[in-house]
């Protein structure tokens, strides 16, 4: 009992003691660091520098890969034997003297730049550009890194690790700029285009030369205006080749770069010249020029070239002609759109041998500007008219005027399609695209000249000067006119010769011969010899074959050359306005192929020439032939005075002048009918006095003989008035040609 007594103590006691809080170990003291405090911060440093190389190879696998996508198309857009530049197309002109060609004009695309090689631009000016731009240009491998770094602590940071900003593009950056036209602006996007230019230019570096880089570069630089490279500079600013430049004039151009606005020689001289002043000092640091070249550099002055600030910048119509053919010729051979060939024309650099004569071009040019003479009157009339158009408006008009002329080669010479200044580019070439009704200047070739080349008549042949049938009238229906009516309303009632006729321009017997032909054979005369384009079926009549009143008419052009027979033996040739067309690297791509054809007999086109000599001599053209030379025509006025013409051949040239409203109305002139007739002789008295005289050459087939006016046969020693004549062989020889009987 005592012991269970205890132990029942032992438990209350042990359940005591469990009440009691109990109370917390002591923790145990840390041991103090072994390492020292330089290992723990290399251990951080460690840790950063693996973050940053970790996030710098992301970022660069970042940038590498940014910079692969947005440059995947360098290989072909900055292929230096390739590039795909705007280059200036030009228009050349054959000089008649040397054989040379000439420049006669330019077609500026969005870039006025004319490529010259590196071998052709002279030390002196490429010093200039290496002085200014990048003198460590052959040093580096594209970039200069320090510039480069300098620049953008510069313009990113607040430090600024030199006085003012220092621009950092070598020429190699400034050549990738002016090839991509990458050029962002500031700030990140900045930073962006500064590294793809890096990164390309790198590129370049490794795959050309340093003077393919640099022949590229003096090609695409950019100056004032639309013009870029330096042969444009030269060109522009001081008119010369850029063979041609000084020491003074090529640190003028090197000068306009940095900001072609602030360093225009043209707008802000003063600034030019200080920048230029400062490129020459540059090369005479460097060693490029003695101080005897800098000091007389300095010296210079600037002389730019005045007449590109004169210059009218609208092309001529006979540029205007040969755009439009170039282009049509184009899409013809290669199967390409209109717009492609006119970006061809306009921005690939083609040459384009023209065939115009600058002679013939200006004086047309000057002729046709219609100003008062000293009488105070214009050359061509200028009486306004009013009619109604489709969408009932009230236009105003004014007579209007144009003039083509070709050689015998058919060359188109000189062309001004319109009267006064020109304003625009490709505007209407009246002389080119108009059709207008050709009236009497349709008889040569529609009635007297087949008729003599088939023998239908001969120089003198009389026929009845008397109207042919009555026929309705159309100004007074329900009554009858005479039919063919002369000019003045007249006939003589007598036998007449063609050739007396011909100069007096009358109808009847200009339809009489034609009715001896027939107007099947005028028809194919004039649409298979001499190239009218523009007949109808229903032309094949009288009245449109013999008289002009053709359903839709003829061009000057066409006439022009259709005359051109009268004086070239016969021979017709369809006209061109250019003989070649080279790309920029001078491969032919179009070539002009002359078509000719025998049209009449030499015989009969000087027969012709003679007979058409009387217009001017008595017939209706009388005293009114060019000096310097001889000449024949014939004039041609349409039915109520609609259109005027007078078409003109010398020993040199066939040309074709019409005068007229544009919507044909009656042309009421007291002083004008004679106008196209005027204007041909002064412009062949302007183009045609420094050139050797020629007459026309005198047919073998063809003998001189005086004929009897009355009957038109030969004369005898009795035939009273004899005149010349002018007659083949082969139609006296067969008879068709007789001696007089009458007298």
């Amino acid at each position: 009992m005592a012991k269970k007594a205890e132990t029942k103590k032992k438990v209350v006691k042990s359940a005591d003691k469990s009440q009691e809080p109990k109370q917390p170990k002591p923790k145990k003291a840390k041991k103090k660091s072994d390492k020292p405090l330089w290992k723990r911060i290399a251990v951080v440093f460690g840790y950063l520098i693996c973050l940053g190389v970790m996030a710098g190879s992301a970022v660069l696998v970042a940038l590498t890969m940014y910079l692969v996508n947005v440059t995947r198309d360098d290989a072909k857009d900055l292929n230096l034997t390739n590039l795909q530049l705007s280059l200036t197309s030009i228009i050349y002109y054959q000089d008649s003297e040397t054989g040379e060609y000439e420049e006669y004009q330019r077609l500026d695309g969005s870039e006025n730049r004319i490529w010259v090689d590196l071998e052709d631009i002279p030390q002196h000016v490429i010093d200039a550009y290496i002085a200014v731009e990048d003198k460590d240009f052959y040093e580096h491998h594209g970039v200069d890194i320090v510039g480069t770094v300098a620049a953008m602590v510069n313009e990113y940071t607040p430090i600024k690790l030199f006085s003012s900003k220092r621009g950092a593009s070598t020429i190699t950056q400034q050549l990738v700029k002016n090839i991509t036209m990458d050029d962002s602006g500031s700030g990140i996007e900045g930073a962006f285009r500064k590294l793809r230019e890096i990164y390309r230019a790198f590129a370049l570096e490794k795959q050309y030369s340093k003077d393919e880089i640099l022949e590229a570069y003096l090609n695409t630089l950019r100056l004032s205006h639309n013009w870029a490279g330096v042969q444009a500079g030269a060109n522009n600013y001081f008119g010369k080749d850029v063979s041609e430049l000084t020491i003074a004039e090529a640190a003028s151009i090197a000068g306009i770069t940095k900001n072609p606005s602030v360093y225009n020689p043209y707008s802000h001289p003063e600034n030019n010249i200080d920048r230029r002043d400062d490129i020459l000092y540059f090369m005479h640091q460097q060693g490029k020029i003695s101080t005897e070249d800098y000091e007389a550099a300095l010296a210079e002055e600037l002389v730019l070239n005045q007449e590109i600030r004169s210059k009218s910048f609208v092309n001529s119509y006979f540029t205007d002609m040969v755009i439009d053919q170039v282009i049509e010729d184009l899409m013809e051979k290669y199967s390409i759109s209109r717009s492609e060939a006119s970006s061809m024309v306009q921005e690939d650099g083609l040459k384009i041998y023209s065939t115009v004569d600058p002679t013939v071009q200006s004086a047309m040019e000057q002729v046709m500007l219609n100003e008062p003479g000293s009488n105070g009157r214009t050359l061509f009339p200028t009486k306004e008219n009013t009619y109604t158009n489709a969408a009932g408006e009230k236009v105003t008009q004014t007579p209007q005027a144009a003039m083509v002329s070709v050689d015998y080669e058919g060359r188109i010479v000189g062309v001004v399609g319109g009267i006064g200044e020109k304003t625009e580019d490709r505007v209407l070439n009246r002389a080119v695209d108009a059709l207008r009704q050709t009236g009497s200047t349709m008889k040569p070739i529609g009635a007297y000249g087949p008729a003599l080349e088939y023998d239908y008549i001969h120089f003198s042949t009389a026929l009845f000067d008397d109207y042919i049938s009555e026929i309705d009238d159309e100004k007074n229906p329900g009554q009858k006119r005479q039919w063919p009516r002369n000019y003045d309303g007249k006939y003589t009632m007598q036998l007449t010769p063609v050739c007396y006729a011909l100069a007096k321009s009358w109808n009847t017997i200009a339809v009489r011969t034609l009715m001896l032909m027939g107007v099947e054979t005028s028809y194919d005369f004039l649409v298979n010899s001499v190239g009218i384009s523009s007949l109808q079926e229903k032309d094949m009549a009288y009245a449109p074959l013999a008289l002009g009143g053709l359903s839709e008419g003829i061009s000057p052009l066409e006439m022009a050359a259709a005359y051109a027979i009268f004086g070239n033996e016969g021979r017709y040739i369809e006209p061109y306005c250019y003989t070649t067309v080279e790309d920029s690297d001078g491969e032919v791509i179009l070539e002009t192929k002359v078509t000719s054809v025998q049209a009449l007999s030499e015989d009969t086109a000087y027969i012709m020439n003679r007979m058409m000599k009387n217009v001017l001599t008595y017939g209706t053209g009388a005293g009114l032939a060019p000096k310097y030379m001889d000449a024949v025509g014939k004039t041609g006025t349409a039915t109520d005075d609609k259109d005027h013409w007078f078409i003109g051949v010398t020993p040199y040239y066939s040309t074709a002048v019409w005068m007229g409203y544009d919507n044909p109305a009656t042309l009421t002139v007291n002083y004008g009918t004679h106008a196209p007739t005027t204007a041909w002789r002064n412009v062949m008295n302007i183009c045609q006095q420094n050139l050797p005289k020629k007459s026309f050459a005198v047919a073998k087939g063809v003998q001189q003989h005086n004929y009897c006016p009355i009957t038109g046969n030969i004369a005898n020693a009795n035939c009273p008035d004899q005149q010349v004549g002018y007659y083949k062989t082969s139609t006296i020889d067969n008879g068709f040609v007789t001696v007089c009987q009458a007298h």
